[in-house]
């Protein structure tokens, strides 16, 4: 089952995301900050599901994405975390999977499904 967690404070960009996604295949969940999405994938965690996708957005109040992603990636390696941004952070490509937005349906499901294979087996 492909299952992916939607982490933005713009309910109206996850939603529209969402509904992309899920006509694509996937199962998804939604969180609206990075404490709300740690809390769930913690919970998933120790329940033995886990999630193997997580998508967040760069700039969010609080946790952001680049945060989020390293408190992801010490919680879970496994997990493939993409970020999405409006804005580019060149210094920071080379540690973090960051897309631009806007991004097309299709390229974020094979950068998200590349990344799967390669990490996850």
């Amino acid at each position: 089952m492909k299952r992916v967690l939607l982490v933005d404070d713009s309910e109206n960009f996850r939603r529209s995301l969402s509904i992309g996604l899920e006509d694509m295949g996937y199962t998804v969940y939604e969180a609206n900050n990075g404490m709300e999405a740690l809390q769930f994938l913690k919970e998933r965690q120790v329940g033995g599901d886990i999630i193997g996708n997580v998508i967040v957005d760069a700039r969010m109040p609080g946790l952001d994405g680049f945060l989020l992603y390293d408190q992801i990636s010490a919680m879970d390696p496994s997990v493939n975390v993409v970020i999405l941004s409006a804005h580019s952070y060149p210094r920071q490509e080379s540690k973090y999977n960051i897309l631009t937005k806007p991004i097309a349906i299709n390229d974020l499901i094979e950068v998200m499904e590349q990344n799967v294979f390669v990490n996850h087996g």
